[in-house]
């Protein structure tokens, strides 16, 4: 699917953001917990949700999706590891959130590929493989993926090498079925962690300390049937803020969760971007001048993505637009994770960006150059697709974006809202 964009617009209007995908991809998996009915409210229909729904139905599971009022309900009393293949396993980083499931509930899995996900660079599965190590899952790898074991685990002291919150979600799901207590020291603490945490909680399980970095989880034999809604989407709801401040226009955003957003608030102020609240309402005011201001009294023009609850490194795209529109100035954006994460900012200087890539961590992007029009392809990154949606919505002109697929991996209804904004922008074959 391509995207055809008009240039030099202006988005005003509400909005109600999706349910989060990151939420979505953590707490689907963990109904493989459940022996009864799990009911999911505000769920986003993403690709990336659709993928997870095939596999538990492949899985044996009992599937009721209303996409219309975003109702899941799960139902996974009978399920079989045995009918899995190559291809549900293989295309998607989601998928190895059914590890700690699959193996809480079956004891042991053969996973015959490795899952994979956006083009990001390497994500070495060794802080996955360390965490269950510790716990005593045996492991086997092999050429064509790995074989887990649980029958010798034990509930123990588990330091994570990394907080990464797929390997903390994992290890929270083996460990809230094993008798005794977990703790678990370097955890993420993301709002989707959370909110796996909750879920679970209000299911029976009994985990301590959510939203920190130190979590402790007491086994129990099982959990019950709950229904649950899930989080707004925080990446969504940045990604409205930025298209508000980029053109120039004022938007409302409702179910925002401004106890989330500290840290990435402070990261427009870098921008001279101020975001209000009426209630759990963020608005960004119209015609806000943006300027490159940095931080640190002005000493230091850098955006830099961190853990939680700092800026999250997946959100990093949505902000170099801003400086692009800058009228002068430069700031520099730091992906410390994936060495491949900003290759993409090199579509930008298409549009007439001055965009200098410093190593493969490091872009500077320099304000007040004139953008026009062009024909872009999309990489495999969901919000650096957002960022070219954004930069082509402030050059002058039509911009085409080629295979566009990614948004909605992440964004449902991606075209529509925007357009429920105001903006000019079709989705074309």
């Amino acid at each position: 699917m391509n995207i055809k964009v008009r240039g030099s617009q202006v988005l005003s209007g509400e909005i109600y953001p999706s349910g989060s995908k990151n939420s979505a991809v953590h707490i689907i998996p963990s109904t493989i917990l459940f022996d009864k009915p799990v009911t999911l409210e505000n769920v986003p229909n993403i690709t990336d949700v659709a993928r997870l729904v095939q596999i538990l139905i492949k899985l044996g599971s009992k599937i009721d999706w209303n996409q219309n009022e975003d109702r899941l309900t799960i139902d996974n009393t009978k399920l079989s590891f045995e009918k899995l293949t190559l291809e549900d396993l293989g295309n998607m980083k989601g998928t190895s959130l059914l590890w700690g499931a699959l193996l809480a509930r079956f004891g042991k899995v053969d996973f015959s590929k490795l899952p994979g996900g956006c083009s990001l660079g390497i994500r070495p599965v060794e802080p996955a493989y360390k965490a269950f190590r510790d716990m005593g899952i045996k492991i086997k790898e092999n050429e064509d993926g790995v074989e887990m074991d649980l029958a010798k685990a034990q509930a123990k002291e588990i330091w994570l090498t990394e907080m990464s919150p797929t390997v903390t979600t994992n290890t929270i799901l083996v460990a809230s079925f094993l008798k005794g207590k977990t703790k678990l020291v370097g955890a993420a603490s993301e709002p989707q962690v959370q909110d796996v945490c909750h879920f679970l909680n209000r299911a029976g399980a009994k985990i301590k300390g959510i939203g920190s970095n130190i979590l402790e989880i007491e086994g129990v034999n099982r959990v019950g049937s709950i229904n649950h809604k899930l989080l707004s989407d925080h990446y969504e709801i940045t990604t409205f803020l930025a298209l508000a401040a980029c053109t120039g226009g004022e938007i409302k955003i409702h179910n925002a969760m401004p106890e989330f957003f500290p840290s990435i608030n402070y990261e427009f102020s870098k921008f001279n971007i101020n975001i209000e609240y009426e209630a759990d309402t963020a608005i960004v005011r119209k015609n806000q001048d943006i300027k490159l201001l940095g931080s640190f009294d002005k000493k230091t023009n850098i955006v830099r993505a961190q853990p939680w609850p700092s800026l999250p490194v997946d959100l990093l795209p949505t902000f170099v637009p801003l400086a692009i529109a800058a009228k002068s100035g430069y700031m520099m954006f730091h992906n410390w994770m994936y060495e491949t994460g900003l290759f993409w900012t090199s579509e930008l200087t298409k549009l007439g960006a001055e965009i200098i890539m410093s190593d493969p961590h490091r872009v500077i992007v320099f304000g007040g150059r004139k953008l026009k029009g062009t024909t872009l392809e999309a990489p495999y990154i969901i919000r650096a697709v957002v960022a070219l949606v954004m930069a082509a919505m402030i050059a002058d002109g039509e911009t085409l974006i080629l295979n566009a697929d990614t948004l909605y991996r992440g964004h449902p209804n991606f075209s529509e809202n925007l357009r429920k904004l105001g903006a000019v922008i079709e989705e074309v074959i």
